[in-house]
């Protein structure tokens, strides 16, 4: 009765896939929206320039953190089943990390109608798409 659920990866690449659809989704709906009001304008003075980037680079250097300490975890864990759930765990995790850093990216693209944030926003899901689950390197594809 306490039989656990065999790990499958394939469930990793559904999660990724569905992050990334919503990041593609809430991007057309800024350029849909934006398009006619926004342009690129860089205000050297203004706090927002500086912070709302910053703050997707620290969100996306802390989904880093959490994959460095995980991958430590791993490391120090004997148990397969226990490696694989905490790969899971942190390949959601910094996932979810560098997504709320490109939604902040896009709400400020709309608040302020500058696509001065839009490009970090197109940078961040980029990069986010480098994030694909490491496991298919290792296992082939699923």
């Amino acid at each position: 009765m306490n039989e656990q659920k065999p790990y499958d990866p394939r469930y990793l690449h559904l999660i990724f896939s569905a992050l990334l659809m919503i990041q593609l989704v809430l991007t057309s709906v800024v350029l849909y929206v934006a398009s006619d009001t926004a342009s690129v304008f860089l205000l050297p003075f203004a706090g927002n320039t500086y912070a709302i980037p910053g703050i997707a680079f620290v969100l996306v250097l802390l989904g880093r953190y959490v994959w460095n300490n995980g991958m430590r975890e791993i490391n120090t864990t004997e148990e397969l089943f226990t490696k694989l759930e905490i790969l899971t765990k942190i390949h959601i995790w910094r996932w979810v990390l560098v997504q709320l850093g490109t939604l902040i990216l896009l709400t400020y693209t709309l608040i302020e109608g500058n696509f001065y944030y839009f490009i970090f926003a197109l940078v961040n899901i980029v990069y986010f798409f480098t994030l694909r689950p490491k496991i298919f390197g290792l296992a082939g594809e699923l």
